[in-house]
């Protein structure tokens, strides 16, 4: 576990939280020595099926009102939008 001073984890606040996501190192941050506060990674957050089908709705109505012809579009052409 890594340790480091207020100064260092305000000035390298970002490299930090790049080192905990990567790494999943825990860091912990001190004031005049002493702990004060800890940086650890979290996990992805998992949407529930009824939430990732509540937002695949909301997506596919929002295509379908900017494209009306939306259903004569085919599975690559949809393919060559992405890689574009």
């Amino acid at each position: 576990m890594r340790e480091v001073g207020v100064l260092e984890a305000k000035t390298n606040l970002s490299a930090l939280i790049d080192a905990v996501e990567r790494g999943g190192e825990d860091v912990i941050i001190t004031r005049h020595g002493r702990p004060v506060a800890r940086l650890i990674a979290t996990p992805p957050q998992r949407l529930s099926g009824e939430a990732l089908l509540a937002r695949f709705d909301a997506s596919h109505e929002r295509l379908r009102a900017e494209n009306p012809d939306i259903d004569k579009v085919t599975w690559e052409e949809i393919l060559d939008w992405r890689d574009g």
